[in-house]
């Protein structure tokens, strides 16, 4: 069934007039009664009846108005919900996700995301990093939030911010006591180091700079299980900033001594040759976070 000729119909049961319903259609009256016979010959039925003061509808007319009136308005919502989509302001995007930038960071900014973006439906998709970079490879995800992402001739990586590594100590280890730790102080102290490399890298290249090297005598899963270790009195552990919004019983969080800098970064990445609107909206909220992290001095 031809759009055009619906609507056509309908406005000339509103009017009651081929002549009223033709100048309210910007067009003469033969093609407009053209349009309604077409309609007629394709329905098999007859929608009007022809009166001396103009057309009245039939049985048939009027059940089909109500339909007409209904598939307009779908149409309308579909054409709008389309252009919202086009434009990035609704639709769908799958991210991949994994570790501690979930306690604060990611949050906060799809949050912020979602205030401006009411229809566009977030999936999360929480995945080590090798996964993560095979899903955008294969297009299960539109894009990745991860630390110390390897470079990709494929895909590009925008930084999200700069965090301070901080060190978690069981409440009952003197090192609890302390304002900040230096590396000194964790010389003989028994570590618990995480198996994804994102930490454990930045930290390396720290130890390396100074001639240090940890006592590691527990390994866990991420930074979250290393976390409640250290509730558990298993050992101590080092971690990004973010994760001090996690409150665990008997866990202290002190940070580095000033003179030891330490840095770890949290990137956003994404295929190159992505061409969809949704991504160029979330990389303008990811950018605005970015440098208002930088400016304002946040993580």
């Amino acid at each position: 069934m031809d759009v055009r000729r619906l609507k056509y119909f309908i406005v000339t049961a509103e009017e009651r007039s081929i002549s009223r319903a033709a100048e309210r259609l910007h067009i003469t009256q033969p093609p407009l009664t053209r349009h309604i016979q077409s309609l007629e010959e394709e329905l098999g039925v007859l929608l009007f009846n022809r009166t001396s003061w103009g057309v009245e509808l039939t049985q048939a007319g009027t059940a089909l108005l109500k339909h007409a009136h209904n598939i307009s308005a779908h149409i309308e919502l579909a054409t709008e919900q389309i252009r919202r989509v086009a434009a990035g302001q609704a639709g769908r995007i799958d991210i991949g996700v994994f570790g501690s930038a979930m306690i604060n960071i990611i949050p906060r900014l799809l949050r912020a995301f979602s205030s401006t973006h009411p229809e566009v439906k977030i999936v999360l998709h929480n995945m080590p990093k090798e996964r993560q970079i095979n899903a955008l490879h294969q297009g299960r995800i539109l894009a990745s939030f991860d630390r110390y992402l390897p470079e990709f001739p494929n895909i590009r990586s925008e930084l999200v911010c700069r965090e301070s590594i901080w060190v978690a100590v069981h409440c009952s280890n003197p090192l609890a006591d302390l304002e900040r730790i230096s590396l000194e102080d964790l010389r003989h102290e028994p570590m618990i180091d995480e198996q994804d490399p994102s930490i454990s890298i930045a930290c390396r290249e720290l130890f390396k700079r100074h001639d240090f090297e940890l006592q590691v005598t527990q390994k866990a899963a991420d930074l979250i299980a290393a976390t409640i270790m250290v509730s558990g009195g298993f050992g101590t552990t080092l971690l990004p900033e973010s994760i001090l919004n996690l409150r665990l019983p008997n866990v202290v969080y002190r940070p580095l001594a000033a003179e030891v800098e330490c840095l770890i970064d949290l990137h956003f990445a994404y295929r190159k040759d992505e061409e969809s609107p949704l991504l160029d909206e979330l990389l303008e909220c990811v950018r605005a976070y970015t440098h208002q992290g930088i400016d304002g001095g946040e993580a």
